[in-house]
């Protein structure tokens, strides 16, 4: 959330973004520099209890799929924390399979249920068969946002059938309902939105009053921050608008500056997290936070001292969770320039885990060894 994303242009689905105007990163980089900074490294027990990886994609390639994913985790030592998708259509449906089935269903699917028991900490970003995409194209029905409202409830209840923590959450407010567009959709988004964390705090409820163990939390994720010069935060024009947020979750890539060092980018996320406090306390929103996204190519650099970076200052800032993009490399994928956006995984879709991979089972093996 640093000021740096003043400067910052989108090159594609790696959401890195690249600078523009070097004076404007100067000057951030001398803003960030009032706060007190000391570079405060968290413990590998730190980084095991508040660290996740991202599963993401079709994992069809795996024969072992969501069950495969889990056993690689585990060998990084990430086995507490773990963010995936789940909801409409094959695209994102780690099987591959189209599967439009609603929430509650879904998530009853054998590889769906193995997954979440593998993990206390389970970040899901769901969304429901009722009306995936139609928020987008208006405003929803009172019909409409109650078949929501109650996908969310239903879903909110199985989850809440098993022991752990379950966050679900949206995917990057400002990229879902574009920003060109936001005052036409932004309300209607708004109260589609609204739907799903009032059917979320419902199941919970009705789950607390059967007695089932498992916790079901809200998250909203969003991209541009306070104070961004000429775009819209979904955090501050929907988000502090919202009833009931349990957690808002940054996606930080606009925080990583592709050529900035481990140290920049440390005071990039620190700052990041002080004008998100700012925010909090001015708008009494009293949430908790979690860094939703963050990444870089392993190729471009392989030695990850800018992830620990990441990672490090998140933690020291207060952060819950932070979650990495993303277990596996994704062949193919390109930016917004045709470049090759594939290398950000910890391990290849063959198995041999990364330079990143390597980095990560440093980090938080040494607390899954103990």
């Amino acid at each position: 959330m640093s000021g740096r994303v003043i400067c910052y242009q989108h090159v594609g689905r790696s959401h890195l973004f690249q600078p523009r105007c070097s004076l404007t990163v100067g000057r951030v980089l001398t803003l960030a520099s009032l706060l007190v900074f000391t570079i405060s490294a968290a413990t590998p027990a730190e980084y095991r209890q508040h660290v996740g990886v991202y599963v993401w994609g079709q994992l069809r390639s795996h024969p072992g799929g969501l069950a495969q994913a889990a056993a690689d985790l585990k060998r990084l030592g990430a086995d507490r924390v773990v963010r995936v998708y789940i909801g409409p259509g094959a695209l994102w449906d780690p099987s591959g399979a189209k599967d439009n089935a609603p929430l509650d269903v879904k998530v009853r699917r054998a590889d769906y249920r193995a997954f979440l028991a593998a993990f206390p900490v389970v970040m899901l970003t769901a969304y429901d068969s009722a009306n995936y995409d139609n928020y987008k194209k208006g405003r929803l029905t009172p019909q409409q946002l109650a078949a929501t409202r109650d996908e969310f409830r239903r879903f909110t209840l199985e989850l809440a059938r098993t022991p752990g923590r379950r966050i679900v959450s949206n995917w990057e407010f400002e990229n879902d309902c574009h920003p060109e567009q936001w005052a036409v959709l932004w309300d209607a988004c708004r109260e589609y939105y609204q739907a799903r964390i009032d059917g979320i705090r419902q199941g919970r409820a009705e789950a607390r009053k059967l007695g089932y163990p498992g916790e079901v939390l809200s998250a909203f994720e969003f991209v541009i921050v306070p104070g961004y010069a000429g775009r819209h935060s979904g955090l501050v024009d929907v988000g502090a608008k919202l009833s009931g947020v349990d957690y808002f979750s940054y996606s930080s890539w606009a925080s990583i500056g592709w050529d900035a060092d481990a140290p920049a980018v440390y005071k990039s996320i620190e700052w990041a997290a002080h004008l998100m406090s700012e925010f909090d306390t001015s708008h009494h929103l009293s949430a908790h936070w979690i860094l939703g996204e963050f990444g870089e190519y392993w190729n471009q650099h392989p030695n990850a001292e800018r992830m620990k970076a990441v990672i490090d200052a998140a933690l020291g800032s207060g952060f819950d969770y932070v979650f990495d993009w993303v277990l596996y490399d994704q062949p193919g994928n390109k930016d917004d320039h045709g470049r090759d956006a594939s290398h950000f995984g910890k391990y290849t879709l063959e198995g041999a885990l990364t330079p990143q991979g390597k980095a990560f089972r440093a980090w938080l093996g040494a607390a899954s060894a103990k």
